[in-house]
């Protein structure tokens, strides 16, 4: 008779648990893909090019289905750079050293968000996308002019 009453109550505890649970492995992997993202786009060039959105948006992609995100889930995922700077540079390798910017990572409800394997009952907390962003600094280097006539 215990049994029959607390085994309900137990089984419900440990999915709820088990969902939060899977929910914050998503995010983190999320934060992860958003730092990788930033890393790129701060040092202004990847692999000898100049660093573009594109590049930091196929990057942050990249990084997502290598962490076993599915198919469905990365190709829905919107990745955004934006610039928080005085600035009015569009992609990071313009950027002045230590400009501020963002990278921000969606994904949408729908068949995006949806194709994240979730528990049974993801019915719990309601929600119903994922986002989340980084900030960083450029460390784009610094024109340096250097005068090659000595003072005396």
């Amino acid at each position: 008779m215990e049994a029959a009453v607390s085994l309900p109550l137990l089984v419900a505890l440990m999915l709820g648990v088990w969902e939060v649970g899977r929910m914050l492995q998503v995010n983190a992997t999320l934060t992860n893909a958003a730092r990788e993202g930033v890393r790129i786009a701060a040092g202004g060039s990847w692999n000898g090019q100049p660093v573009t959105v594109p590049i930091v948006q196929k990057q942050v992609k990249d990084y997502l289905t290598a962490a076993g995100f599915p198919a469905a889930a990365v190709d829905g995922a919107i990745v955004t750079v934006t610039n928080l700077s005085g600035s009015s540079w569009t992609d990071p390798c313009d950027a002045a050293p230590l400009d501020r910017f963002r990278i921000t990572i969606t994904i949408p409800a729908g068949p995006a968000y949806n194709s994240l394997p979730w528990s049974p009952c993801s019915s719990i907390t309601g929600t119903t996308s994922a986002c989340v962003s980084a900030e960083w600094l450029s460390t784009n280097d610094s024109t340096l002019t250097v005068n090659a006539q000595l003072p005396y």
